[in-house]
């Protein structure tokens, strides 16, 4: 649905899991580091996703705030 209101890309649902797995293997090591280290350090870590239509496109904004980051 993203792609398609971006730009009306059309990708099957096999093409977008065949790409998860592609990355999957080498970015898991990065992922399991970023996740150890929010545990470690940053127990209270809120997130927020908040879309918004830019030039009748919906855009969407990823904000990550804990008590250190106001």
């Amino acid at each position: 649905m993203l792609l398609w209101e971006l730009g009306q890309i059309e990708i099957g649902v096999g093409t977008l899991v065949g790409t998860n797995e592609g990355i999957d293997g080498p970015v898991a090591q990065s992922i399991h580091s970023l996740k150890q280290w929010i545990k470690q350090t940053q127990p209270h870590i809120l997130g927020d996703e908040t879309p918004w239509v830019v030039k009748g496109v919906k855009q969407w904004l990823w904000i990550f705030a804990n008590s250190d980051f106001p």
